[in-house]
């Protein structure tokens, strides 16, 4: 064999699988068909997220409850893009740096290209310079990530009408957006632009309300503040005749059996992502895929027993970088024998950049109703700790998701407010380690601190918080 190991795709999935490898000494061979560190870093999650944490400073200079007022202040788009790209240049070198030592060391390598298989054991390489060649290995891991699910009557240029791939390619502030879908990647970018002055944002939803897969409470808090911010919505609608001139895009909006005649300067499709299975050869080899295209896998291994899969190829499993990298070493430690404990998804966290940031893990209130639990949920504003007045919050919350019974144990938890994503870890312990919520309860928080309020709404779950939120409605 001339590898012992060969990743397909060198996103966040294929990196983490090859640093794994990297940790047994196994050699590697990592083929990508366009830039190390793919999707999540060039157009996903780092990306758009320094772009948010920009929006976000940005914001706040529009403040007017803080004792300023800030006057003649300007923007360049341009200085905030390039602000970007120096952020994903900062991850991708320290990416190559580490590949460029494992590469001196004789054991991994990268090929800029495509592959295909041509046996289970054997894959053809078309390389973007060079000739093809073919090259054997032992264990192989698909990591071709996905890319934005486009419509079939829907011009896509990358100018005019984009997806999340081709946000670098704009040139300046779109001055009247239209988003088409008001998922996490809908919602992160109505976020984003609807914070600049020069932006006005419209946004079209199939569902009755935005973010239709979280609970009820948390959408329609996200809902009112991107309306504050001048974001118009048309839920229970759907895009219907678009038309592309020189000056901008005429459309249809279809909604309640009216339609509505509208116009805008440029439209983002966010309508979720497919995988990248194409051209792989998958068929030939026998590895079983759904309808969908996703591959069938089970605990990362897929129907050929040594070619396993990570990330968003994966129909099962959120789209999220830190479970494409999770995935990826478990695979790899399947492969050379060295899997400590089972990959678990139960304590999943997640992060959505929106306004105001909202994180998760485990099951929200849909999801257990769902499941056929009884269960108890409870919510405690950020206002009620003294961390949330010093910080001015409006409109912030923590819900606890749990088992019906005396001392419970939490099934999930959502945080929408500032500092979210690092409330949220504390919990995800919580459920990993099958801890109840009087545990939750007996916990030495910090002072002033927002993970009191975690806290707090435990205790209020169990009538014993300090501050009872029955006495402070709003």
């Amino acid at each position: 064999m001339d590898y012992e190991l060969v990743i397909i795709g060198g996103g966040a999935a294929g990196f983490a699988g090859a640093m794994r490898a990297m940790d047994f000494g196994k050699r590697t061979l990592i083929i990508e068909k366009n830039k190390i560190g793919g999707a999540a870093l060039f157009n996903g999650a780092l990306s758009s997220k320094t772009w948010w944490e920009l929006a976000k400073d940005f914001d706040k200079i529009f403040l007017t409850d803080r004792g300023y007022i800030v006057e003649n202040y300007k923007f360049s788009y341009q200085e905030f893009r390039n602000i970007v790209s120096q952020a994903v240049a900062e991850r991708q070198a320290q990416m190559l740096r580490q590949i460029e030592y494992h590469h001196q060391r004789g054991l991994l390598d990268v090929e800029y290209g495509e592959a295909e298989f041509l046996s289970p054991h054997t894959l053809r390489v078309k390389p973007r310079e060079g000739q093809p060649y073919t090259v054997e290995a032992a264990y192989f891991l698909l990591a071709t990530g996905s890319r934005p699910r486009l419509l079939p009557h829907l011009p896509v240029d990358g100018k005019r009408i984009f997806t999340s791939d081709h946000i670098d390619q704009l040139e300046d502030f779109p001055p009247n957006l239209l988003i088409v879908g008001s998922g996490v990647i809908g919602c992160e970018f109505a976020t984003i632009f609807s914070t600049f002055p020069r932006v006005q944002v419209t946004m079209i939803e199939k569902a009755e309300r935005i973010l239709p897969y979280e609970d009820p409470d948390i959408s329609q808090v996200v809902m009112q503040n991107l309306a504050e911010c001048n974001v118009r919505f048309f839920t229970e609608a759907q895009l219907g005749e678009l038309r592309l001139g020189d000056d901008g895009v005429n459309y249809t909006v279809l909604q309640g059996g009216k339609a509505y005649k509208e116009f805008a300067s440029h439209v983002l499709l966010a309508i979720g992502r497919i995988p990248n299975v194409e051209g792989l050869g998958l068929e030939r080899i026998g590895v079983k895929r759904e309808e969908s295209g996703h591959v069938i896998t089970q605990a990362t291994q897929t129907t050929v027993p040594h070619i396993f899969a990570a990330g968003d190829l994966d129909a099962h499993k959120a789209g999220f970088v830190n479970v494409a990298e999770q995935e990826a070493r478990h695979a790899v430690e399947r492969m050379f024998g060295r899997v400590k404990r089972p990959l678990d998804y139960d304590h999943l966290s997640w992060i959505m950049f929106l306004r105001p940031e909202v994180a998760g893990v485990g099951m929200n209130e849909l999801q257990a109703r769902e499941a056929g639990y009884a269960y108890r949920a409870v919510r405690y504003n950020y206002d009620l700790t003294a961390r949330g007045i010093a910080m001015r919050t409006r409109r912030s919350f923590f819900k606890l998701i749990t088992t019906d019974e005396p001392d419970p144990y939490i099934l999930g938890c959502r945080a929408v407010g500032p500092q979210a994503s690092t409330i949220i870890g504390m919990v995800a312990l919580m459920i990993h380690f099958s801890r109840r919520v009087s545990d939750l309860c007996s916990i030495l928080q910090p002072h002033p601190a927002l993970t009191e309020g975690v806290q707090e709404c435990a205790r209020a779950l169990l009538g014993e918080a300090i501050f009872k939120p029955e006495l402070h409605t709003e």
